[in-house]
């Protein structure tokens, strides 16, 4: 019987991201390290696991200020997908023009991919799913019974487009997301949890996708 995979949420870093850990059978990955890395690093230790990766849903900064500093601890990648490494790279300057006096050192240790990746993690298997709109390189992560949507879907609102992102290409991605089964449930990369049930009852957004095609 395989074990169960387990989802824990810590909010890290200025603009409180939802740093998520994967883990099953002692093994995990780290899923947007939004900064504020010790938190992250206690809840490691005081679960006994060992990290395989770091994975960014994007490459704005508070999806990545905590990353090298997880990578220079346990020695493993910074997975992004190729289209968002320049972005990340930046993120300095990004934080710069948010008003944010922190420093930012790029991970340097990377892997990149397109289209789809698959990673497993003890019993289980995540599979990254490019879903472009919010940044070029957005992605989803896709398990069994739920998805990490990044900021490209959250609970009654969608992704911004404005900072690196496409209108047109959030609504492919949004598409894609919503044709999963309605008990799925969904683990944004800022605000609370949902499902995708309740996105497509009272997400405005959402809704004008299925029925417009459109977000607005």
């Amino acid at each position: 019987m395989t074990g169960m995979l387990k989802i824990r949420k810590i909010l890290t870093g200025p603009l409180m991201t939802n740093t998520i850990i994967l883990s099953s059978k002692g093994s995990c990955v780290v899923v947007d390290p939004g900064g504020e890395q010790k938190k992250i690093i206690d809840d490691i230790e005081m679960n006994g696991l060992t990290p395989k990766a770091v994975i960014a849903t994007h490459g704005h900064f508070d999806h990545v200020l905590g990353a090298s500093q997880l990578q220079e601890k346990y020695h493993i990648p910074l997975i992004i997908h190729e289209k968002d490494v320049d972005m990340m790279r930046n993120s300095g300057t990004m934080m710069n023009s948010f008003g944010i006096a922190e420093s930012f050192t790029p991970p340097s240790k990377i892997e990149t991919f397109t289209g789809k990746m698959d990673i497993t993690i003890g019993d289980h298997e995540i599979t990254l799913n490019e879903t472009p709109g919010h940044t070029d390189g957005s992605i989803c992560i896709i398990g069994e019974g739920f998805i990490l949507t990044g900021d490209t879907l959250f609970r009654l609102s969608v992704g911004r487009v404005d900072i690196g992102g496409n209108q047109d290409e959030l609504v492919k991605s949004l598409k894609f997301l919503l044709s999963f089964p309605e008990s799925t449930k969904i683990y944004p990369g800022h605000g609370e949890m949902s499902d995708l049930r309740f996105e497509i009852l009272n997400n405005v957004f959402a809704k004008n996708v299925m029925s417009k095609n459109t977000l607005y």
